[in-house]
């Protein structure tokens, strides 16, 4: 069995050819696709998918049973694109399945397999979805910056800058060593502010505050230790609310910001083992997509699954 698998975010795509599950081809492109950027183009991401999977099918290795993609922002995707970006990827490859799904799914599907359990996504955002695969699904934070994405990148960063302006203030839980990074990383503290109100990527901003995070904490500060301290304990807090009732209390995780540092990993491991299993990640969100297309393509797939199905060809 030939099956596409592709993982689409705002600024590129990756996507991967398997045969019975097996990668034995890859592309990508770094091409802007806006998806998930709000008022999502259609046209161009047709214009940018289509071509990236046709790579795949030149010179004849087999026809295609399935393509699965997963896309940042899938919530926000419009009917125009959920309609047309099936047909196209179903004439470039012929395949007569084709999901859409958002790529905590995908990341999911990599992370832990087609089986029950949790799967926790830590980036600039943080989102946490569980499942007993028997048709139960739970989907828990992934709310945006501004009021969720509890222990993420973006939550992290911002909770490190205010403890170096409440240092610059002179009040308690200020960390210097914290506002020494931030005057070095960003010059004028009243400048930071000014800058990150009229900024639309202001959560990336933030996010990337997290290495001075992880550094000043490799050297003893000990409220940027806590900090990597709460994020891990609300990582695994969320991993935990995703499970639903009977679901296998297995846990895997994905994402960078799990590098950030060991105070962060300790805190997280230890939340999770205290009540579940931890599972390492199997494999990408490229490897979830092509399962999940092999489990389109056999009709294997578990009920309720959140994702777009289509047979364009039928």
């Amino acid at each position: 069995m030939l099956t596409i698998g592709l993982d689409v975010g705002g600024t590129g795509a990756r996507a991967a050819l398997a045969r019975d599950g097996v990668i034995i081809a890859t592309t990508s492109t770094d091409r802007p696709t806006r998806i998930g950027a709000g008022g999502v183009d259609a046209a161009n991401a047709v214009a940018i998918l289509t071509p990236l999977v046709r790579e795949f099918v030149t010179g004849g290795p087999g026809p295609i049973a399935a393509v699965a993609a997963g896309l940042t922002g899938f919530a926000l995707l419009g009917d125009e694109l959920r309609v047309r970006l099936p047909q196209a990827l179903a004439e470039a490859t012929g395949a007569p399945v084709v999901a859409l799904c958002s790529d905590m799914l995908t990341s999911y599907a990599g992370a832990l397999g087609l089986r029950g359990g949790a799967v926790v996504a830590a980036g600039t955002g943080a989102v946490a979805l569980g499942s007993d695969w028997q048709g139960a699904w739970h989907r828990v934070d992934g709310w945006g910056y501004l009021l969720g994405d509890v222990g993420g990148g973006s939550w992290l960063g911002r909770a490190g800058l205010q403890a170096g302006l409440r240092a610059a203030d002179g009040r308690p839980g200020g960390s210097p060593a914290l506002l020494a990074a931030l005057t070095e990383q960003y010059g004028d503290p009243a400048a930071l502010v000014r800058d990150l109100a009229g900024r639309d990527d202001r959560a990336g901003v933030m996010a990337g505050f997290v290495p001075a995070i992880a550094d000043a904490a490799r050297c003893g500060d000990p409220v940027a230790a806590g900090l990597l301290t709460d994020a891990g304990t609300q990582l695994a807090q969320s991993a935990l609310a995703a499970l639903p009732p009977g679901a296998p209390r297995e846990i895997a995780y994905t994402g960078n910001l799990f590098q950030a540092g060991p105070a962060l990993w300790d805190a997280f491991t230890t939340t999770v083992t205290a009540s579940a299993s931890l599972r390492e990640p199997a494999g990408s969100a490229v490897d979830g997509a092509l399962r999940l297309a092999q489990g389109a393509a056999s009709g294997t797939l578990p009920p309720n699954a959140p994702l777009h199905l289509t047979h364009p060809g039928s």
